[in-house]
């Protein structure tokens, strides 16, 4: 029984350590690394498993001793390449010789048979397109590896080969082979998984591309129609000059509605920082809430500040100004019937914290998941990027964002920076 236990603890150690250390390797590491780290890594992972391998052998009648050395040497030399298959042989069959086994000239001719199959089939190997023939690789090289084994112990022990050794021998080759092609299995399936995960990606980036090209042409379009309409109108000889100061402001206000769509764009692609200064957020938050009022008044809402402690900023002022001012303007549009529009700042240990709440229609869980999302919106005529635009300049400042809402009962952005040095100067 104890016997027993051990050697299954060894072919659980075996099994593993090589399903272990290749699965993480071709999972995360493979496409991070040039060729020759490649080589060397899967070296390192295939030569410490051929030790533990040697190391912890399966002991079965006779006390001889049946490993999975083999596994490794071959996993190794099929991505490694010829270089890797010649230095794991090497490790093996120095290993074996400070082990002391016996017959070492056997055994030297047996491995130097399987290196010389290793690299004639290695090109096979490489140019397999779909995994089942790289399994039918696999399956002959290990095969042939498990006779070259059987053969090699026929010569040293033939005595000892006795016909339940040979079940036991036949039964460990079919084993080996079985684990010897999950292990191609697993690492093909992780490289393919790692492969589809980088289109993937490349897709959503290409997807977020012709989204936001989509929705800042469409965007953008709309307000240069109108003023292209209104300067067409001009034309007309007969217009009062009063019919001209409106089509003139009125293609003016266009031309300023895709300027500050095209801002916020940028603002966004670009969340870096340029002209960073100490700013004074008591200040800056004051003169927001005075420059915000006259749209407050004119949708009924009513601005409250409380700044219970004041604290310093290092950032840079206008992207903080249309920062403050996208939730403040979101939060007056979100009050259709007027309602209450509050801007705190307070400081809890090293953190400046900002909150602009408000007391209109709200949001539900869902949409306050999605915010921050590309081109997503609670308004019928937005274009989400002011919100994009909130998000991006509070990560550029190392601040963070939270949301905290509920329908009819209205929402709360809780803004937390980082608080400057006291002994710096105000912007």
């Amino acid at each position: 029984m104890d016997i027993l236990l051990t050697n299954i603890q060894s072919f659980l150690l075996n099994t593993l350590l090589i399903y272990f250390g290749f699965t993480i390797y071709f999972k995360f590491l493979e496409r991070k690394v040039n060729q020759i780290a490649h080589t060397l890594i899967i070296i390192l992972i295939c030569g410490i498993s051929i030790v533990f391998s040697m190391s912890f052998p399966i002991i079965l009648l006779n006390e001889i001793p049946i490993d999975f050395r083999q596994i490794p040497l071959i996993i190794g030399a099929l991505y490694g390449g010829r270089r890797a298959a010649c230095i794991l042989t090497a490790i093996l069959l120095g290993y074996r010789f400070v082990l002391g086994v016996p017959d070492f000239l056997s055994a030297l001719f047996v491995y130097s048979l399987l290196l010389l199959l290793l690299v004639v089939v290695l090109p096979f190997f490489k140019k397999a397109a779909v995994l089942k023939k790289k399994l039918w690789v696999a399956l002959c090289i290990s095969l042939t590896a498990a006779l070259a084994t059987l053969a090699l112990n026929l010569l040293l022990l033939p005595l000892a080969v006795t016909a339940a050794f040979v079940v036991f021998a036949v039964l460990i080759s079919a084993l080996q082979t079985i684990g010897l092609l999950l292990c191609v299995w697993m690492i093909e399936k992780a490289k393919k998984e790692m492969i589809l995960s980088e289109e993937i990606a490349k897709l959503e980036k290409l997807k977020t591309v012709s989204t936001i090209a989509a929705s800042i042409s469409h965007e953008v379009r709309n307000p240069l129609t109108v003023t292209k309409g209104f300067l067409q109108l001009l034309r007309d000889p007969q217009l009062s000059n009063q019919e001209k100061d409106y089509y003139i402001s009125t293609a003016v206000e266009a031309l300023n509605k895709a300027e500050s769509i095209i801002t916020d764009y940028l603002t966004f692609a670009k969340p870096s920082l340029e002209n960073v200064e100490v700013l004074d957020l008591q200040h800056e938050l004051m003169n927001i809430s005075h420059f915000v009022e006259p749209y407050a008044a004119m949708n009924d809402v009513e601005i409250k500040t409380n700044f219970q402690k004041n604290s310093l900023l290092a950032g840079e002022k206008e992207k903080f100004h249309q920062c403050i001012l996208n939730i403040a303007k979101n939060g007056i549009e979100a009050m259709p019937g007027g309602g209450t529009l509050t801007i705190e700042l307070n400081r809890f240990k090293d953190h400046a914290v900002i909150t602009v709440a408000d007391t209109g229609i709200g949001m539900n869980k869902e949409q306050i998941e999605r915010l921050g999302n590309p081109f997503f919106t609670t308004k019928d005529l937005g274009t989400g990027l002011g919100t994009m635009v909130v998000y991006s300049t509070v990560k550029s400042m190392r601040g963070s964002v939270q949301v905290k809402s509920e329908p009819a009962k209205g929402t709360r952005f809780v803004l937390s920076f980082p608080a400057a040095e006291q002994s710096g100067s105000a912007g």
